[in-house]
């Protein structure tokens, strides 16, 4: 029964009036009991009123001191983690514990109250923390498309959610598993080789390695043994794009194992447009068939290298390469061989060229070589080792050895005076011209 809009101020009424009641029955009570009529007058009869409403008050201050104070604790906590709510990018989870959980010293129900209470705001807090996390991790995958960057930054952050110390994230590129990005592992190239790991991109299931024994894996920095070890395949509409593998000295939460899926999920999207993206880059930069640069973005490649020569005052060479008689393969063989001998170049020339040196498709069978710093001596060196490896290599048509040779132009800056970039493609298109007039097969560095 309500009197008020406020519970203690009920309280106390219900409270006082009950001492007053006991104040009357009182001296009822005294009399019946035997206590002689004399002793119960009208002072008697006030001094029991004023005991019951002392009683009565005394009663609703100890219940405000006790169960008052503890209920004003309940409701602080409640605002301080309202509060909180209405700016969510202020909480912090250790913070809003010190602050929000309620002492449970009682077993009775403002004991249960409290202990429900706290345990209210931890389950707020782990589904504060996982959406908080999703939400940053999703601002990863939407906001970067360079592969690498993508899967460095997708590996760091789920390290840091299922308290992993080291790991790596495999990437399938074309029945091709890559290391995408890898934190304290030594040699992160033998996992690829791990049988483990192409079960998990076969069935595309989680594998979970719990380890009692003294295993240690060796990292880069640090050695340290491993509790569990997570391999988690990365599923897009059937297919496995790629694999993590996370490596801790804890065993896995469970309830943050359950919650991975999430993360996957999102991170597949991410890989596949990363994916996606990066093998329209490829298209847009490398010939089809040969996977060397195209023309152009060869002759971006070209531009570069020269305006750093003018400007550093350095070599420049290139040499413009063309297959003899190539023509005559196609007629005699079909295009199939002809592509299979050019691609055959391509591997001769990736594997003669220097670090550094770009390799370009220039034409049909023309191909454009750039070696900064070659001078003039250099450049012959190099030019007469591709077209030696070149004929004495052949490939293999119905129990037939098919070979070709190269003829080649070629130029260096500064010893070549030029007026302009045309100039050097112009001089090494002459030499090439020279030497194919000279008989094929040959080398002219002009």
């Amino acid at each position: 029964m309500r009197l008020t809009k406020k519970v203690f101020t009920d309280l106390a009424i219900f409270m006082i009036g009950f001492g007053l009641i006991m104040g009357v029955v009182f001296p009822l009570f005294v009399n019946i009991i035997g206590v002689p009529q004399e002793y119960i007058d009208l002072g008697f009869i006030i001094a029991c009123l004023i005991a019951g409403f002392l009683v009565g008050l005394v009663n609703i201050l100890l219940t405000k001191l006790i169960v008052g104070k503890r209920l004003k604790l309940l409701s602080d906590r409640m605002k301080y983690v309202n509060s909180r709510l209405a700016k969510t990018s202020d909480i912090d989870a250790q913070t809003c514990l010190d602050n929000c959980i309620i002492p449970v010293d009682s077993e009775d129900v403002i004991g249960e109250s409290s202990q429900s209470f706290n345990e209210l705001v931890k389950s707020f807090l782990v589904s504060f923390e996982s959406e908080f996390s999703i939400r940053n991790f999703t601002e990863i995958f939407t906001n970067e498309l360079d592969l690498e960057k993508l899967s460095d930054k997708a590996l760091h952050h789920l390290m840091d959610y299922t308290g992993s110390s080291a790991g790596l994230v495999l990437i399938d590129k074309g029945g091709k598993i890559d290391v995408s990005s890898s934190y304290l592992i030594k040699e992160p190239g033998k996992i690829i080789d791990m049988e483990i790991v192409h079960r998990s991109f076969t069935t595309g299931k989680r594998v979970i390695l719990g380890f009692t024994e003294d295993i240690v894996i060796e990292t880069g920095l640090i050695s340290f043994k491993p509790k569990a070890i997570l391999l988690e395949p990365i599923n897009y509409k059937g297919s496995v794009l790629g694999l993590i593998m996370l490596a801790s000295t804890m065993s896995f939460d469970q309830e943050k194992l359950d919650k991975l899926n999430v993360y996957t999920h999102g991170l597949s999207l991410g890989l596949h447009n990363a994916i996606t993206h990066d093998k329209l880059e490829q298209i847009a930069i490398l010939d089809p068939l040969t996977k060397v640069f195209n023309r152009r973005y060869g002759m971006e490649r070209l531009r570069d290298e020269y305006n750093h020569s003018i400007q550093s005052n350095s070599p420049l060479g290139i040499l413009m390469l063309d297959i003899d008689h190539f023509k005559k393969v196609n007629d005699t063989y079909g295009h199939i061989i002809g592509d299979q001998v050019l691609i055959n170049i391509t591997k001769i020339l990736k594997q003669t060229l220097r670090k550094g040196d770009t390799l370009i498709r220039y034409g049909g069978e023309e191909f454009l070589v750039v070696l900064p710093g070659a001078a003039q001596t250099e450049l012959k060196k190099i030019a007469e080792q591709i077209r030696r490896f070149i004929e004495e290599n052949s490939i293999k048509y119905h129990n037939q050895d098919i070979k070709v040779t190269i003829s080649i132009g070629g130029v260096s800056h500064p010893e070549y005076e030029i007026n302009d970039l045309n100039d050097l493609i112009k001089g090494a298109d002459e030499g090439l011209y020279i030497s194919k007039e000279n008989g094929r097969n040959q080398i002219t560095i002009v």
